[in-house]
């Protein structure tokens, strides 16, 4: 049997016995190649070559089949960013494999899996945040000895495609898609409830970034009293009484993750909407905190009026950490309303909460922050 005939054949008995995947993979056109040793997709596109499937059984290609779906029910084509693409494969492996052994496929010889569970918890960014350093030397060169994928890659959103669909609506796509497949495969009572599981962030509705955002600001603007900045008049007279806001609101920290995670043109679009909201509600004073590792840039504002309608320069590139950003508040020793943290949450140093809310505009839709509010920022 020809490799053609193979995936086809995988296809047709997926449909039959694991619906779910079977109904996806209708949505890879199946390209035969000799640009990958054993196959991949970016989302669009089954690229396979023939020697390589040649020596598999029928069930291992349903399995190889199944991987490759994954990686598009789990978005890895669009969510990879500026990761080393070898250790994102190897993270995405780690997500995928074991499930698919637990809802009874059959994988090619040499797949990586969790076999100790230690990622179920994870997502296929926390995962690689803790394989990178490990596997990867400081200048970002592969560490000999490390287990690489040997099959069923996953190649970024775009690379192979001329009709050049954005990331986001490849994404969209894929979400409406993984939905119907779910549906259909539960009415006919042939949906895994590990797969379940582990699709249910997929089919998660989005929030507009700016519907919440605005609440966010003016919230902030009030006109009541509150105990946590007390009346100056009588603190002399030892008395401790509550003091009025005012119709504005006070100072807001403005951070953003320089560390090369975020776009130029996500950073303008969170920009004009900081500088739209912040004219409307007056703060008596913005601080703009630019951090990577380590703060690089502090701008501050009191004239609003000389609010810049485009981002300031940041200087940065570096790896992720937040604690700095809330260490530099502290230690501006200014009374902060609230602060917007701009960034794709890609680091587990977050430091302590501080006594101000924060609202994280994620660029990754697949995190959340430990502590405070988390959207999403989608490009418009």
């Amino acid at each position: 049997m020809s490799a053609e005939n193979k995936f086809l054949k995988a296809r047709a008995n997926l449909l039959i016995e694991q619906p779910f995947f079977g109904t996806l993979a209708l949505r890879l056109k199946i390209v035969e190649t000799d640009r990958v040793d054993t196959a991949a997709t970016d989302g669009k596109h089954l690229f396979y070559n023939a020697k390589f499937v040649d020596k598999l059984t029928s069930h291992e290609t349903m399995g190889l089949v199944a991987h490759e779906v994954m990686h598009c029910v789990l978005q890895h084509m669009t969510r990879r960013q500026e990761r080393n693409p070898t250790v994102w494969n190897i993270a995405g492996d780690l997500k995928i494999n074991g499930h698919l052994l637990d809802s009874g496929f059959i994988l090619p010889e040499g797949g990586l899996v969790d076999k100790e569970h230690e990622y179920d918890e994870d997502s296929t960014e926390a995962v690689y945040a803790k394989l990178i350093s490990e596997y990867t030397t400081p200048d970002g060169a592969m560490v000999d000895g490390i287990p690489l994928p040997t099959w069923g890659f996953v190649e970024d959103a775009g690379k192979n495609d001329v009709e050049n669909v954005s990331g986001a609506q490849l994404e969209s796509d894929w979400q409406v898609a993984v939905n119907q497949a779910a549906e259909l495969a539960k009415a006919q009572g042939k949906l895994p409830g590990d797969i379940e599981r582990i699709i249910g962030e997929v089919l998660q509705p989005l929030v507009d970034w700016r519907q919440v955002l605005w609440p966010f600001f003016t919230n902030t603007v009030r006109d009541e009293y509150t105990w946590r900045k007390p009346h100056r008049a009588y603190i002399g007279e030892d008395e401790y009484l509550p003091s009025m806001y005012n119709e504005s609101c006070g100072t807001i920290a403005i951070c953003v993750d320089i560390s090369g995670s975020v776009s130029d043109a996500e950073l303008q679009q969170f920009w004009s909407e900081i500088v739209a909201v912040a004219k409307e509600t007056q703060p008596s004073k913005i601080i703009c905190i630019g951090c990577d590792t380590e703060v690089r840039n502090v701008f501050e504002w009191e004239d609003l009026s000389a609010l810049l309608e485009e981002p300031p320069e940041f200087e940065g590139g570096g790896g992720t950490n937040f604690s700095p950003c809330f260490e530099k508040i502290d230690e501006l020793g200014e009374d902060i309303e609230a602060c917007v943290y701009l960034t794709d949450l890609g680091s587990d140093d977050f430091g302590d909460e501080p006594y101000y809310p924060v609202l994280w505009v994620s660029t990754d839709k697949h995190l959340q922050a430990p502590w405070g509010e988390t959207i999403y920022m989608e490009i418009n």
